[in-house]
């Protein structure tokens, strides 16, 4: 699975001191300020987004939850069950063209003192999962040991699903977040998909001479443990609607989880429905999804379902995860009153075993025939996964982004993508030289997009223009006006 990176340099500020170890003064060099480096992929309503003021994070923030443990590690000593004493559910935003939250905070001015991190998105602005709008339940500000967030799936909006992403309780390594002591390096969260991904593809099988006869998908439906005709009652779903992510190891709880009773349709704000107009005078015109002998998918562009993993290794069994689909076989017959043949059918599919996972998205193609519907799955990427980096409008501070890159190429190869989102003015002809920078973890047709839309001050003789690393090439250099600059690892 990849991930998104994203670093945000936050802005200062002062802390009311936590238990016996209270800051009384602050100073900038004695107290630096606490900043988070982020790594995420997150969305809103079934939608993939990324750190755009669109639909992105950059409209939703982040949610941070912090705990000062004095010189105690987390959960040991006299902070074996900590509560968030420095930071709960602390919204983080973009304003202004930067990322901001307050109050401020600050490292506090003893070394050995610690602070650990927790992070989610998109930001949820009440604990209640009753008036939260994303399905968002935190523990409360007053509760001890390890956070964790109660996930409410929507059953009413399934194409508003909220893309849940949050970190791990890292201990070690270049991930870690927790005990951390006084650092002016940002922390590092790693934020991950912690749900599943699913998009639901069609497509007919030999069987069906399509030029006649033609197969219209009207309704699609994820069955729970009630009865839904033509299945039977099925106690042993594993179709959650309510379980809880655990912090501490990055898993799902289903304790008290809830198993959907009902059966949940798939409104057509999410399913691609159209009205035909099959065959002539008394045509067909079911509003439904077409289905051809070519697979495509049932959803609308952007859309998926995201659902709670079933379990750590995802489906395990046939009841686990079942499909119910509704659909129209229609043949046109012009001896035949209306000039066709209706004819109703529906079909339970069982998804396949060992999908579902947690991070992981899937593709599933429903084959439909003249015996039945049969089901496949491909695992996917997130969609526009790209790793994004904030610099400023200087050689050096991009140098250094695409030196973290190489960090994180390094120990996560599946990155192919990377793009630094430069902010700044252009007061005069600008040249960024990458040319002697070392570029050691990259490999072929690796990518790496310099953004400059949200630069001003371009004009004819205000240009950018971009000397590529030794081994890279580059397109889209010289740059006139807002826009990008690409380099490709040769």
């Amino acid at each position: 699975m990849k991930t998104k990176h994203v670093w945000f340099a936050l802005s200062a500020l002062a802390i009311a001191g936590c238990s016996q170890n209270e800051i009384t003064e602050i100073s900038p060099e004695a107290n630096p300020a606490v900043g988070f480096s982020v790594f995420t992929g997150t969305q809103t309503k079934g939608t993939i987004t990324d750190n755009t003021g669109t639909t992105g994070i950059q409209t939703t923030g982040f949610g941070v939850l912090a705990y000062y443990t004095g010189t105690d590690d987390f959960g040991s000593g006299s902070h074996a069950s900590p509560t968030p004493n420095f930071m709960w559910n602390q919204k983080v935003e973009y304003k202004s063209s930067a990322w901001s939250y307050t109050p401020l905070k600050y490292w506090p001015n003893t070394t050995d003192e610690k602070i650990s991190f927790f992070a989610y998105a998109p930001y949820a602005d009440t604990q209640s999962a009753a008036s939260s709008s994303n399905g968002i339940e935190l523990t409360a500000a007053t509760a001890s040991g390890y956070p964790k967030i109660t996930f409410h799936w929507n059953t009413t909006t399934p194409s508003a699903g909220v893309d849940l992403v949050a970190t791990n309780a890292a201990q070690t390594g270049g991930d870690k977040t927790i005990n951390l002591t006084k650092q002016t390096a940002a922390v590092p969260f790693k934020f991950k998909h912690v749900l599943s991904r699913a998009n639901f593809w069609a497509k007919l099988d030999g069987s069906v001479n399509d030029s006649e006869t033609k197969v219209f998908i009207k309704g699609v439906k994820l069955l729970g443990t009630s009865i839904e005709a033509p299945s039977a009652a099925n106690s042993s779903s594993k179709f959650y609607t309510k379980a809880t992510y655990k912090w501490e190891d990055g898993t799902w709880d289903y304790t008290d989880g809830t198993q959907q009773a009902a059966a949940v349709e798939l409104d057509g704000d999410i399913l691609n429905k159209a009205n035909p107009n099959f065959g002539s005078g008394s045509a067909y015109t079911t509003s439904s999804v077409a289905v051809t002998a070519t697979a495509a998918s049932m959803f609308k562009a952007n859309q998926y379902l995201f659902l709670i993993p079933p379990a750590v290794n995802g489906i395990a069994a046939s009841t686990d995860i079942r499909i119910l689909l509704t659909y129209d076989v229609v043949t046109l017959d012009t001896k035949l009153d209306g000039g066709k043949s209706v004819i109703e059918a529906k079909s339970v599919v069982s998804l396949p075993n060992e999908t579902l996972k947690g991070g992981s998205a899937y593709k599933y193609v429903f084959t439909i025939g003249l015996e039945g519907v049969k089901v496949s799955a491909d695992v996917e990427n997130w969609d526009a996964d790209v790793n994004v980096v904030d610099a400023a409008l200087t050689e050096d501070a991009i140098k250094d982004a695409i030196t973290a890159f190489s960090t994180i190429k390094g120990s996560t190869s599946a990155c192919t993508k990377f793009s630094v989102h430069v902010t700044g003015t252009v007061g005069s002809a600008t040249t960024l030289d990458l040319s002697g920078m070392t570029t050691t973890n990259f490999v072929a047709k690796d990518c790496i997009t310099l953004d400059f839309s949200d630069v001003t001050g371009f004009s004819t003789s205000n240009k950018i223009t971009v000397t590529a690393p030794t081994g890279w090439s580059v397109s889209g250099s010289p740059l006139s006006s807002a826009g990008q600059i690409t380099l490709t690892k040769n």
